[in-house]
């Protein structure tokens, strides 16, 4: 029995209540008990009932003898075999396993062998038992009428059936003429009567019951809004961090049990008054804030806003305001419309991401109404572009009055707040969550958004001697101090405390048995690390007969999908996260780490300066990974080990130079801090780079200047370094540091909180749609499986024809190479390349026209819907891509990679067109090649300088002797009139971090608001190393910006195809510090 509520449990153990006696202790059993054996066997052969609790996807082979029915005869007795031992069986023998997994996989032959039973709770069922469960709190007469009634129509009906049984046992078992049967006329007439009272019980019983049931349902909307909470919380278990992908939603699970208990405290604690409607207002509000503060200490930060998000929109679409279609365009937008197949963006300002998330927006019927909102929204755009270009520029556009629509959504009070915030989603992303907050703040109350904090001494009121707390940890987050401290208020330190890991599980052990008996407190730590022993440790809490009232048990642990899902469901959840920003980090650095004692161990000031410095490097290091890629290529967790390692360097080196009059080696010391002891967690060359210029510019003379600042910009704080011998006088200095960070204080651009806003409001949007039920939605009233159907065959009639081998072979031999060089056909290395893209790219059509074709005939039953394929038609329906497009079984990429469908699907169509008119016109007809189009760009870019080193054969040159060289255009491909005799024109890079000025020919700052921009045409080509070196002047004083480039913004090594030199102004470092690169996609 599949069982996450744990109803089924309960059920069977209430059914089975009369066998389960007759054996205590050996009917309900776990299969990590290690009496299970002899269990089985006695049950078996007495005829009992054995109940396995908590079974996970894996059944102990002990038991497959017992569910094959391998069962033997020998005389008049039957047996079973189970490990080689026979033992008697009983055919009134029956096994029942429950499972707590919400949503097990359970094998095939298990599946076969077993009667497997869905007990998990559905939204109208919970609302019914929640009924119940209000009304025996706040109407426990009523509801007590209601059960004596049901019992009093249950033994009338079950009257009526042995009436008619008796009767049909009379004229069956009657012999001779039946209107001679005195007998029997007389109880064919006491039937008809008693059946004619009974008759009139039951229609009594339905009258009163209708009348009892007209004010149980005063209190309905009461179980609704506990049911809505119910399943949210259960949806956050499905919760992954986009970035980590670790399953954070795991340690979310929170069983019914726990959900009850604080439903029943929100009937009880609050105001009681009169009529019952408002006494039905007053728990609704109660319980939702209840249930919101109950799960908002267990989410991490970055799941907070969207826990309360979820919420919102869930009430609205139960009460009939919303449909699931709505909240749909809201996480979609346009994601699944083909740019190609749209009507034009007229707006040059417009992004075309932008544009599509309009038209989808303008064709969206909302509400129940189906009102047709927004119809007129591009329309109104184009013709009051002005208006809408502010609007869209403005900081703050959710509380901006909104152009041509104004009125009309403070008009609608019905669903004008999440019509708002779907404009604000669809036309300005970024600012996805403020209007969010806003939103609940119109729908809920204004108390959901403010920052709320669960103190320690609550918690430990909650706590009790069997109940643990549970602490999800992440980086730089100790609670063990929070603990000692209320341990000391509440006279139980010191606390014993295990650091768990390997051999310590007898430690821990001896430790909470100490605690059971003498009543302390026990702090497990780490314990992500010791799984084996939080297995056991359910039973242990639930199964120790004897605990001490005093006895508390704290948890710490990290995020693992391992961790036991029943100590999950028993405990205290507490996320604890460390402050954010650099105020914060700084503080608490000079709060746990920086002591007086430090500060005094070399008496010199630029001993205390140099600390200072490594703190703020330290914080700077750790907070800028909050921008993603622009901030980190991979987003490294540098702990206080890191710094800690780097202070002790600082102390001897100090002590060996300074100290004894020898001036300090800088280089000896950005080396030790940026490439050994912050650097051995570094492994992408760019991040090294990158940490290596915090370091040059940090750790220099200058910061023992009176005048140093680290800012380098006007600002309204500047970052100094604090003079003074006593660390108080560093920690009031700290206290003024902003405690919001200006990206440029990193060295970014201030479009990089634009990117930071942008990226969390996208990760909030993906999380949420992974938890929604995969079902119709919008006014078109299509199931799933229509909405994928169509979708499929609409993307099936685009998909280019194939590419024939044989065809494109005989093509690629007459195609030309190179000028200057005999090569034609397959002796020209970029006719290889040619023929090599067009094998990959007939590879991907085959695959999306053979998948398509799969999942249209699977929903029209003609094939069996796999598991893969019903995976696929969920991405589909998601307006995603369906993996097997961009994977193989291997799980390397075989596609380009995007976060929509329709933006993919545009791409595979230009993609095309470039191969099919090289192909057909061959390289005289290319002026340029757009190097995104290529699925294997360094094959184009070797190829190229395979070509070039040939042209030069006379030149002697060698391949293994030259380098990709490039000269950025002032001009787009456009302008562009002839092919070059050598290396090639590619277009179609954008630049992040920074812009081109292409009338100077140099990298410059980035317009506000724009994180992408364009880059013209670059001619690419190859040179000699040594020609290279001599070209260095070219590119200004400071020599050229050293620039990646990406195929996505996600860079790692994997995506980098190769660097170029940009020219620059200013230091090359400035830009290093802004996270510049060039990228083939945006997205």
């Amino acid at each position: 029995m599949v069982d996450p509520q744990g109803q089924a449990l309960r059920w069977i153990k209430s059914r089975e209540s009369d066998r389960v006696a007759k054996a205590p202790g050996q009917c309900v059993s776990t299969l990590s008990n290690p009496r299970l054996k002899d269990q089985l066997e006695f049950t078996m052969g007495e005829g009992l009932c054995l109940i396995l609790e908590n079974v996970e996807e894996e059944i102990d082979p002990i038991l497959d003898p017992v569910l094959e029915k391998a069962i033997v005869k020998k005389g008049k007795n039957l047996y079973i075999n189970v490990s080689d031992q026979n033992m008697d069986y009983n055919p009134a023998f029956v096994l029942y396993m429950t499972s707590r997994l919400p949503n097990p996989h359970f094998s095939p032959e298990l599946s076969a062998k077993c009667t497997v039973i869905d007990f998990t709770v559905t939204l109208k069922g919970l609302e019914q038992q929640l009924l119940g469960r209000v009304l025996g709190m706040e109407q426990k007469s009523l509801e007590d009428s209601l059960a004596a009634l049901m019992e009093e129509v249950t033994n009338n009906t079950k009257s009526l059936q042995l009436l008619d049984k008796q009767l049909l046992e009379r004229l069956s078992n009657s012999s001779g003429n039946l209107l001679d049967d005195i007998e029997l006329i007389e109880v064919l007439a006491n039937t008809k009567a008693k059946a004619k009272e009974v008759e009139q019980k039951l229609m009594d019983a339905e009258e009163k019951k209708i009348e009892i049931n007209q004010k149980r349902e005063q209190y309905r909307s009461v179980a609704t809004r506990g049911s809505v909470m119910y399943f949210c919380v259960t949806d956050m278990t499905l919760v992954s961090n986009p970035i980590t992908l670790q399953p954070t939603g795991w340690m979310y699970n929170c069983s019914l049990i726990q959900f009850l208990e604080q439903f029943d405290i929100s009937v009880k604690n609050s105001e009681k008054c009169q009529p019952t409607m408002k006494r039905v207002d007053k728990i609704i509000d109660y319980l939702t804030y209840q249930i919101y503060r109950y799960m908002n200490r267990g989410l991490f930060e970055r799941d907070k806003m969207m826990f309360k998000l979820m919420v919102t929109m869930k009430i609205m679409v139960v009460a009939g305001r919303l449909t699931q279609g709505d909240v749909g365009l809201f996480l979609k937008g346009g994601s699944d419309l083909d740019v190609k197949s749209e009507r034009s963006n007229p707006n040059r300002w417009m992004v075309d991401k932008v544009w599509l998330n309009v038209l989808q927006l303008s064709r969206h019927s909302f509400g129940k109404e189906q009102l047709l909102f927004f119809r007129e929204l591009p329309d109104f755009i184009s013709r009051n572009e002005a208006a809408w270009r502010v609007w869209y520029d403005e900081n703050e556009p959710e509380r901006c009055p909104v152009p041509d629509y104004e009125e009309r959504l403070n008009m609608d009070r019905n669903i004008g707040f999440f019509l708002r915030m779907c404009l604000v989603r669809c036309i300005r992303e970024d600012r996805t969550t403020i209007a969010a907050a806003q939103f609940i703040n119109k729908q809920l109350d204004p108390k959901y958004t403010a920052p709320v904090t669960d103190s320690i001494d609550s918690i430990y009121c909650e706590s009790q001697n069997r109940k643990p707390v549970l602490y999800l940890l992440s980086a730089g987050s100790d609670p063990t101090s929070m603990i000692d401290d209320i341990a000391k208020k509440k006279k139980k330190f010191p606390t014993d405390k295990v650091s768990m890991g390997e051999g310590q599980e007898v430690i821990a052990w001896e430790k909470m048995k100490n605690g059971f008996l003498a009543g302390t407190w026990v702090i497990l730590q780490n314990c992500h690390l010791g799984l084996g022993f939080m297995n056991q440790m359910e039973d242990i809490l639930t199964r120790t007969p004897e605990i001490a009232e005093d006895f508390r048990l704290w948890i710490t642990c990290e995020i693992t999908n391992l961790f036991p899902i029943g100590l999950l469901q028993m405990a205290i959840k507490v996320t604890l996260e460390p402050p954010m920003g650099l105020q914060a980090g700084l503080s608490r650095t000079y709060t746990t780490m920086v002591s007086q004692e430090l500060l005094d161990k070399i008496d010199h000031e630029k001993w205390r300066c140099l600390v200072y410095v490594m703190s703020f490097m330290h914080s700077v290091v750790q907070e800028r990974r909050k921008f993603g890629p622009i901030g980190w290529c991979v987003p490294y967790e540098f702990n206080n080990s890191d710094l800690e390692a780097s202070l002790l360097f600082l102390e001897k080196h100090l002590s060996t130079t300074v100290s004894v009059g020898q001036p300090l080696s800088w280089t000896t010391t950005q080396y030790m801090v940026a490439e050994v002891q912050y650097g051995g967690r570094i492994t992408d060359d760019l991040d090294r780079e990158l940490f290596n210029t915090y370091a040059a510019k940090w750790f220099c003379d200058e910061v023992f200047q009176k005048t140093f600042s680290f800012n380098n910009y006007p600002s309204d704080h500047e970052y100094t370094i604090p003079e003074g011998l006593e660390i108080q006088q560093y920690r009031e200095h700290i206290d003024k540091v902003p405690a919001v960070d200006s990206p440029l204080i990193f060295g970014l651009h201030t479009n990089a909180d634009l990117t930071y806003r942008q990226l969390e409001a996208s990760m909030m949007l993906t999380t949420i749609q992974e938890t929604l039920p995969k079902e119709g939605g919008g006014g078109s009233g299509k199931s799933r499986d229509e909405i994928v159907k169509d979708k499929a065959n609409e993307v099936l009639s685009k998909v280019p024809p194939d590419f024939v081998e044989e065809i494109f072979r005989s093509q690629i031999t007459k195609l030309k190479g190179p000028p200057n060089t005999p090569d034609k056909g397959f002796a020209a290395p970029l006719n290889i390349f040619l023929f090599q893209e067009l094998q990959r790219i007939q590879r991907v059509i085959g695959i999306v026209r053979n998948n398509l074709q799969s999942l249209v005939m699977a929903i029209e039953g003609t094939v069996v819907m796999t598991p893969d394929l019903l995976e696929d038609l969920n991405m589909i329906f998601d307006a995603r891509l369906p993996r097997r497009w961009t994977h193989d079984p291997s799980g390397a990429e075989i596609s380009w990679l995007m976060p929509t469908l329709g933006a993919w699907f545009t791409g595979l169509l230009d993609r095309v067109n470039q191969l099919g008119t090289w192909l057909e016109s061959g390289r005289g007809a290319m002026k340029g090649y757009w190097l995104t189009g290529f699925l294997n760009a360094q094959g184009f870019l070797t190829g190229m300088r395979q070509e070039v080193t040939r042209q030069h054969k006379k030149d002697q040159w060698a391949l293994d002797d030259v380098v990709t060289h490039t000269e950025v255009l002032s001009y787009d491909l456009e302008r562009v009139k002839d092919v070059p005799d050598e290396g090639q024109n590619i277009y179609g890079l954008f630049i992040e971090g920074a812009r081109w000025n292409r009338q100077d020919g140099r990298l410059d700052e980035s317009e506000p608001k724009k994180l992408f921009t364009t880059m013209p045409a670059i001619y690419v080509t190859a040179v000699t190393m040594k020609d290279r070196k001599a070209r260095g002047g070219e590119y200004g004083p400071y020599g050229p910006y050293d620039c990646a480039v990406y195929k996505y913004p996600k860079r790692n090594d994997r995506y980098l195809l190769f660097r170029l030199n940009l020219k620059t102004d200013v230091h090359p470092s400035h830009w290093k510090l802004r996270g510049v690169c060039l990228l083939c996609a945006t997205e």
